[in-house]
């Protein structure tokens, strides 16, 4: 009996040795956090070599990872702009990489569409440049890098090329670049299909979505897959967990369905969890039946009195019209005039003009432009319109006049003061003035324009009846309650400005708002319309879009640019202009 228990022992002793020769042995992850120094330079770089290790970059900007570069004297030029940073790893790290056989760059938090080199070889990017722009993202970026792009013994060259219509972007939140090698986490890829193809079900059909975890260790990993869907208020709706298995260098594969949900957008976040930390996660929104929103008009009773008056107010204004020819615009189809105007209350406004080379007379496209955009002309080959692109007060080529402040703040004290009451008229202004131009057949204007582009748009198609079609994109200025509590800006700006004057209250500044608010403008529209937004926005978010939208009883239609954040695709660019053509009756 005694030999026997101890060969049992014996036995347990061995099985429990040999059970912790099989447990999988993760990589001790080594992380290193560099200096805050980069190389800074605006520009696409296109016919450069910015992304090499050989190239000079000795002429370049010195600037900081931990404030924004904008706040360091520095811009992009035509929204683009490159970091450069020479990096030599220490002894600790090549050894941890070497033995893990790959690497994590981890920028920070980042805002643009980028792209990120290795030594001359792209590792990784955020979403997409223009022309097919989706909008950038303001999340931390972490790219997987493998080891054999590593040079040991001498400096490795990271470069980061992006851009950001804004103008602005690159790096947040004082982040500084900290390098890893990989750890387990690292070598699992989840990737989710949405079983729409432009991520907003119609019908009775259910929000479905498919997940894939792909496994790259040698090993299994056990942990729990999770689906978390918040309205877009972020409101709990529905929660779904499961444990799973996945195998060594295998895939698990699992779909979720959401049945009967409420008109609306959703926020979706998927993450896959093991050993009480999120290993793989990604957030994504998806619409349901948008068209049934419900988002009622807020109007006050005198709404349409304050408008029919402030267009009185602006025809006594002489417009004073100015063209002065710009001869760097004009090689092409057209001749390219700076304008110069007055609009309501005497304020001088500009734009730029391009007249068709050809005789004739000929439709015009009005283009009104994003939020603090910078300026530029209308295309400069042969389409068949004339074009007018408008910078209204304040913005863009009136900026070194501006005399505002926060735009979308100035004035929030009463409805006679807001910025946006003069906005409005120079947009009217603008349509005035293509009408004004003999080679332009007013019978055939289109408004169109993206962000605070589409906003004006919705407001000149519902205050002027001289517009045919509008094309806007994004449109901002909408809903405003609801936006405030999807969106951190403007609302951000709005909680500086109620700061700055503690005898304002939000009931108030909601009253002077919704004679701006272009969902209880849209239902002025007549003409037909064709509104493009991108499911993923968050500045101007799809569900403030169709508050909008739903309010106009004419001809409409509309697009979903599924993964795009805040723009639109090409393929809406393109279904836009053929809607203005066909409703203009144009060849």
């Amino acid at each position: 009996m005694i030999r026997y228990a101890v060969s049992l022992v014996l036995a347990g002793v061995l099985l429990a040795s040999c059970s912790s020769l099989l447990q999988p042995k993760e990589n001790k992850v080594v992380s290193v956090a560099f200096s805050e120094d980069w190389k800074f330079q605006p520009g696409e770089g296109k016919d450069s070599l910015w992304m090499e290790p050989a190239y000079n970059d000795s002429a370049w900007a010195t600037v900081s990872s931990k404030k924004p570069f904008t706040e360091q004297g520095q811009a992009t030029q035509n929204g683009f702009a490159w970091y450069r940073k020479s990096v030599v790893l220490p002894d600790s790290l090549k050894s941890a990489i070497a033995e893990a056989g790959a690497f994590v760059l981890k920028l920070g938090r980042f805002a643009s569409a980028d792209e990120v080199y290795w030594n001359g070889t792209r590792v990784g990017k955020t979403s997409e440049f223009p022309p097919d722009y989706k909008g950038y993202s303001d999340q931390e970026r972490n790219y997987f890098v493998k080891a054999d792009s590593v040079k040991l013994e001498t400096e490795n060259l990271l470069a980061i090329k992006f851009h950001d219509g804004w103008g602005a972007g690159g790096f947040l939140d004082q982040s500084v670049l900290t390098i890893a090698s990989a750890g387990t986490n690292d070598r699992l890829r989840m990737t989710v299909a949405v079983n729409d193809s432009d991520y907003v079900f119609l019908g009775d059909e259910p929000l479905s979505i498919g997940v894939s975890l792909q496994n790259l260790n040698s090993f299994a990993l056990n942990g729990t897959l999770k689906v978390k869907i918040t309205t877009d208020t972020y409101e709990a709706v529905k929660a779904d967990s499961m444990a799973i298995t996945i195998d060594g260098s295998a895939l698990s594969e699992q779909e979720f369905t959401f049945r009967n949900p409420e008109p609306g957008f959703y926020r979706y976040t998927v993450t896959f969890e093991r050993n009480g930390q999120t290993a793989a996660e990604k957030q994504f929104n998806l619409g349901y039946e948008p068209e049934k929103i419900e988002s009622p008009i807020d109007a006050k009773a005198d709404l349409k009195a304050f408008w029919d008056n402030n267009l009185k107010e602006l025809a006594k204004v002489a417009p004073n019209y100015k063209l002065t020819l710009v001869p760097e615009y004009s090689k092409l189809d057209y001749d390219m005039y700076l304008v110069e105007m007055y609009s309501l209350d005497n304020e001088l406004i500009r734009g730029y003009y391009g007249k068709p080379k050809r005789d004739g007379k000929f439709p015009v496209i009005v283009e009104y432009m994003g939020y603090g955009s910078g300026p530029y002309p209308p295309t400069q080959s042969w389409d068949g319109f004339a074009h007018f692109v408008l910078s209204i007060r304040g913005q863009a080529l009136n900026k070194p006049t501006n005399r505002f402040g926060t735009w979308v703040t100035s004035g929030a004290d009463s409805k006679e003061h807001y910025y946006y009451r003069g906005a409005f008229m120079d947009v009217v202004r603008a349509v005035d003035f293509v009408c004004s131009r003999p080679k332009v057949d007013a019978s055939k204007i289109a408004v169109r324009g993206s962000s605070q582009g589409g906003a004006l748009s919705f407001a000149s198609a519902a205050l002027d009846k001289r517009v045919k079609v509008a094309a806007p994109g994004i449109p901002f200025l909408s809903d405003y309650p609801d936006y405030f509590r999807i969106a951190p800006w403007p609302k951000s700006d709005f909680d500086t400005y109620m700061k700055e004057h503690p005898e304002a209250t939000w009931e108030q500044v909601y009253e002077v708002l919704s004679y701006f608010d272009i969902k209880n403008l849209a239902q002025w529209i007549t003409c037909p319309l064709y509104m493009g937004m991108g499911v993923q926005d968050n500045v101007c978010p799809p569900h403030t879009n169709f508050a909008a939208y739903n309010q106009v009883r004419s001809e409409k239609r509309w697009m979903a640019c599924p993964d795009y954040g805040h723009s639109t695709s090409e393929a809406y660019w393109n279904a836009s202009m053929k809607f203005i053509r066909e409703t203009l009756e144009v060849d």
